[in-house]
């Protein structure tokens, strides 16, 4: 720091010496710039700097050393000579201030300059205190209440009462709060921190003597040292109080700023928890805690404060709170602070002084100074802040060089904004004398009525001449609190919907009105039709339609189907509206619910109730007449009802409902001007697209086609809704080109189509296969400026996968993620699954995993359907073992999933685990498809029987056929692939001996499928029927000549069974049926002339397809010459 002074003196001398004399120079230019230089480092020692912007002509009137814009001229000679003695004598003058300037001198300057900025800091801290406090949220017990001694009946009931008080007090919170608006507004309802109900002035004294933080220690100074210690006086006059209470002073309101807008304290019971924290009235309360955490959240309003209360206190026990003590702006209740905010250009003409507590403060004036200095500014006004020279930021201002350096910066004629502050003490004698009026004429402790905020005064007043307040006053009171709680309600309400309308979140909103619910029954505050309405509108958004009825029924006692049905009221009757509340709102949210579940009979009957028709019945049900039980202004069903008893029946989504929503837009007149005021409500925009949709949905284009000609002559323009809906209709007729006329339609006639439009139209063309066209409309789009969505690429890339074009559809993926203007679009977990889908379909698992990790890197978490595909990529690729773990990750599969999973664990080798997991189908927890069911079966079976695992074939078609299920053509194309069976093998006998060695059981287990299917009368494929033969002919021995026999068993079609001895067995010897697999196990235990005669075979059913091949496999394992044992 050293260095750095004498550097820039040098420096200052240098660019002195330099520069030529000129008439609007500094003073240094001058012939006594040494001896001013000297001064002024003399002066620099003191403890009191002085330095003045006084013109020099002024400079021999003043005492203290100066600086100015201005001087005199001096003539050519005297110039000369200052120059020539300064180029002598520069070196000099640096050498001497170098001695001068030691060390010592410096860093004792730099430590004053610290003390007076500390000073300044200190002070401006205790004028805008801010702190923070723990305060328990759950109530605690500090102290006890004193236990009765063996004497207590010789106690007073008065100490025992006050006692009682005395423990309540200390263990509470004892801390309301008020919102405070902008121009100091203050609300009428205060919330308690204890029990987080608003009250008014009068609910917040509850009967307490309200006190002023000037008089604790003083008058009621031994009230809190009793209160410390324990004892209270036994006096009736103390034992009828409740306490002391300091509140809202009107000095504190009005040191807060016109635009504030936040919480204060509002008032503080003595003794209580935040009295003994510190917390005093007139306290802003800045922050609090976090729910979770250590944090600290800004709050700004009385519901943000009761919200994280409330939330906080499930969590924690306690509670921090952060406070701004209002302080700023006068030191005591006699002194005051006035802030001068001036403009002002060089010279200024004022003297300024360095003073201990930190601030510059004005020690002169002179006499040539600007009228805007001396009408405005005193000798002894503190200079508060400077503007910077760049920025336009207000610099605080600490010590008089950095005043001189940023006032001396400007150019001349340049203003510099500079901020004073005027400190006026008022004598306490006057002040004491002009509130002494008032003080005499109160009972309340002194300046209460004088200082206290209007709401206090009125209700220490009213409590102090009558005892209680009257009935109607609390009647009032408490409609003003319930009033308070409605309009909160809603808007917390209307906040939690609209959130979920965006987050899709479906769990804040019920949550929030059964919150409402209970605070509103806990009150008793009777409901008004816009609370109720947003209440059941919050249950509607989140599928909880059932429970807006219900509410509606708990509420009016009214059957919320409109029929005549006695309600039975679980909150026994807790839950009230007023009568106004049985509107048109509250019906509308009623009949939403009845169209979320498509209960149109319902809505008939609550339209057939606000009507007044008792007489009107649906399915049995008689209608009840609402007349007279609500809002007569408005209980009358307008267009909107109606629309909503519309949708209601549309969405029924059978004929009876489509049936109904016809009778109900056929009911409703079209819209003129001549339509009678009276009667039902006339057709609208949405009536029409309503019944549009209903037509659309249910296929029949020609009906919707005739609404949207009736829409367009009856005057209604239709809009992008109506084109979209009958495009829709054409579509799903299967009217595909009609759709895309549709769309050109909504061009000429000035309805821009959007997204959802062309959309429609594409995945059409795309599901057809007509990829051209669709790629057209998408150039199409964007020659529009219709940006396609990401729902646009993935139609695009599902009509290139359905086309069984895989790579194409990688391809294009690939190029969009390479586009900067589309890249953001790919980041969508539906394009992934397809991209993913594509690389299985090549089977290319490496890149079905790599597509994952980029999703992750991007942030898009995968789904089921990811999962999926990406089990049938390893599938593809052979990693079974990667499927069958990507499955069991899987947490809840859908059908699809479960199906794909099954593929896994079978060619795995999982065998147990896939039937244990097919047998849940039986149980009903797991649903697949008869599709999926079959597939699932078929894969088991041939990875079984692939292994040699015929065990688990056998359970797997026994399960199959038990379940009721009927092989398919698919089924026997498994087991002749699991088993490496050939229909078209060669059928001579020289095979014989060349087959490899065949696994044992496995031709069991064909006879096993042969009686199995005997066993429910079903027919064997022929292929697979001739398979079997030519494998026995393959085989030869036992094998061909079951075979044989099977043969000659073989029924066709509807041909009778045939026997195979046209002998007729004897009546004495039963008939004997035996299976196939019996037969070839036990075929020695049977004599070859019974066999025929007392042991008979069911005949195998065969299909009639392919008969030639089953005739050539018959003749493969015939036997020639033997055929006589045989007959048809």
């Amino acid at each position: 720091m050293v260095h750095y002074t004498k550097s820039a003196l040098a420096l200052f001398l240098a660019t002195t010496i330099l520069t030529p004399p000129t008439t609007s120079g500094f003073s240094s230019l001058n012939p006594s710039l040494v001896n001013t230089i000297n001064r002024s480092y003399a002066d620099a020692k003191r403890t009191s700097r002085r330095y003045s912007a006084i013109p020099y002509d002024d400079r021999s009137s003043s005492s203290s050393s100066s600086l100015s814009a201005e001087n005199t001229s001096p003539t050519n000679a005297q110039q000369q000579q200052v120059q020539q003695s300064l180029a002598t004598s520069a070196s000099n003058l640096i050498e001497n201030f170098v001695q001068e300037d030691d060390e010592e001198a410096v860093e004792s300057l730099l430590a004053k300059k610290e003390e007076r900025r500390a000073a300044r800091a200190n002070l401006e801290a205790a004028r805008n205190t801010v702190f923070t406090v723990t305060l328990p949220l759950v109530p605690g017990t500090n102290i006890s209440p004193s236990s009765t001694s063996a004497n207590g009946d010789k106690e007073e009931l008065s100490t025992l009462v006050a006692q009682g008080q005395q423990f309540q007090v200390v263990n509470s919170v004892g801390m309301s709060l008020r919102q405070v608006s902008n121009g100091r507004r203050l609300s009428e309802l205060a919330l308690d921190v204890d029990t987080l109900r608003f009250q008014s002035f009068f609910d917040e004294l509850q009967g307490r003597k309200i006190v002023e933080s000037d008089s604790v220690n003083g008058e009621n100074g031994d009230l809190v040292e009793r209160l410390d210690n324990g004892s209270i006086s036994s006096s009736s006059q103390e034992a009828d109080l409740l306490g002391y209470i300091e509140v809202l002073q009107n000095s504190a309101l009005a040191m807060l700023e016109e635009s504030f807008d936040g919480v204060v304290v509002s008032s503080v019971t003595m003794g209580s928890l935040a009295w003994e924290a510190g917390i005093r009235a007139g306290d802003v309360l800045t922050a609090t805690s976090a729910t979770l955490g250590d944090k600290l959240w800004p709050k700004s309003t009385l519901d943000g404060v009761r919200s994280a209360i409330s939330s906080r206190k499930v969590i924690s026990p306690a509670m921090e709170f952060e406070f701004r003590r209002l302080t700023q702006g006068f030191t005591a209740a006699t002194e005051a602070v006035e802030t001068i905010d001036l403009s002002l250009s060089r010279p200024i003409g004022i003297n300024v002084e360095d003073t201990d507590d930190g601030y510059v403060s004005v020690t002169g004036i002179s006499d040539k100074a600007t009228p805007v200095v001396t009408e405005n500014l005193r000798v002894g006004d503190r200079v508060v802040s400077v503007e910077s020279s760049l920025g336009g930021q207000m610099w605080k201002v600490y010590n008089t060089d950095g005043l001189i350096s940023a006032v001396t910066s400007r150019l001349p004629g340049q203003t510099v904004r500079i901020l004073f502050e005027r400190v006026q003490n008022i004598d306490s004698d006057e002040y004491d004398r002009e509130n002494e009026s008032e003080r005499s004429s109160s009972p309340l402790p002194r300046s209460v009525l004088s200082e206290a905020v209007d709401g206090f005064r009125l209700a220490a007043s009213s409590s102090s001449s009558t005892p209680a307040r009257s009935s109607v006053e609390r009647r009032q009171a408490n409609a003003a609190s319930q009033q308070m709680l409605l309009s909160r309600s809603r808007d917390l309400l209307r906040t939690y919907i609209a959130r979920s309308e965006e987050t899709r979140d479906i769990a804040a909103p019920v949550k929030v009105a059964d919150r409402v619910l209970e605070a509103v029954m806990e009150a008793s505050a009777p409901l008004d039709g816009r609370t109720l309405s947003l209440i059941m509108k919050a249950y509607n958004v989140c599928d909880k339609s059932e429970r807006a009825i219900t509410t509606f029924e708990e509420v009016f006692g009214l059957a919320g189907d409109g029929s005549d049905a006695t309600v039975e009221r679980e909150h026994d009757g807790k839950l009230v509206a007023d009568i106004s509340a049985l509107n048109v709102f509250t019906i509308s949210a009623l009949l939403g619910a009845h169209a979320a579940h498509g209960d149109y009979e319902a809505s008939l009957r609550v339209l057939a109730a606000m009507e007044g028709n008792s007489d009107y019945s649906v399915n049995g049900k008689k209608a009840r007449s609402w007349s007279g039980k609500g809002d007569p202004l408005n209980m009358l069903p307008d267009t909107r009802i109606y629309n909503i008893a519309l949708a209601s029946a549309a969405k029924r989504g059978t004929k009876d409902g489509l049936r109904a929503a016809v009778e109900i837009f056929e009911s409703m007149p079209n819209p003129s001007l001549n339509n009678p005021s009276f009667g039902k409500p006339a057709k609208n925009l949405v009536t029409f697209n309503t019944m549009i949709n209903a037509f659309a949905s249910a296929g029949q284009f020609e009906n919707a086609n005739d609404v949207f000609k009736a829409l367009k002559s009856s005057g209604i323009r239709p809009d992008r809704v109506s084109y979209t809906t009958l495009i829709k209709a054409s579509i799903n007729s299967g009217k595909l080109d009609n759709a895309i006329d549709l769309l050109d339609d909504m061009k000429w006639v000035g309805v821009q189509p959007d997204i959802v439009s062309y959309n429609n139209v594409i995945e059409a063309l795309c599901n057809v296969n007509r990829l051209y066209e669709a790629k057209d409309l998408v150039n199409e789009m964007e020659s529009a400026r219709i940006s396609p969505d990401s729902m646009t690429y993935g139609l695009l890339m599902k009509g290139l996968l359905k086309a069984s074009k895989p790579g194409p559809c990688l391809t294009f993926f690939e190029s969009a993620c390479a586009d900067e203007r589309t890249a953001a679009l790919t980041e969508n977990v539906y394009l992934y699954t397809t991209a993913i889908s594509a690389a299985a379909a090549l089977g290319d698992h490496e890149r079905a995993l790599e597509l994952v990790s980029r999703m992750n890197r991007a942030g898009v978490k995968p789904n089921k359907c990811t999962l999926t595909a990406l089990m049938g990529a390893c599938i593809a690729g052979g990693k079974y073992d990667a499927a069958v773990d990507i499955f069991r990750k899987i947490k809840n599969p859908d059908s699809y999933a479960i199906s794909v999973g099954l593929q896994a664990l079978c060619h795995n080798g999982n065998f147990s685990e896939a039937v244990s997991l097919l047998s849940e189908l039986k149980s009903g927890q797991v649903k697949l498809t008869g599709k999926q069911v079959m597939a699932s079966y078929n894969n088991l079976l041939q990875c079984a029987l692939s292994a040699d695992d015929f065990e688990v074939s056998r359970i797997a078609l026994t399960d199959l056929l038990s379940a009721g299920y009927i092989p398919s053509k698919a089924t026997f194309r498994a087991i002749g692939e699991g088993l490496s069976l050939k229909s078209d093998g060669p059928l001579n006998v020289s095979m014989k001996g060349k087959l490899p060695l065949q696994p044992e059981g496995k031709f069991e287990f064909l006879l096993f499928v042969l009686d199995s299917l005997e066993s429910r009368k079903l027919t064997v494929d022929s292929h697979f029927y001739s398979s079997i033969l030519i494998l026995s002919a393959q085989i030869g021995g036992l094998h061909k000549r079951i075979a044989s026999i099977i043969a000659h068993s073989r029924k066709i079609g509807g041909q009778k069974e045939i026997a195979f001895s046209q002998q007729e067995t004897d009546e004495n010897t039963p008939a004997q049926f035996v299976t196939w697999e019996t037969l070839f196990t036990n075929y020695s235990d049977y004599k070859k002339e019974e066999i025929g005669s007392s042991v008979l075979f069911r005949p195998v059913r065969v299909s009639s397809k392919d008969l030639g091949r089953v005739l050539a496999a018959e003749q493969a394992v015939s036997y020639r010459g033997n055929r006589s044992s045989y007959h048809r």
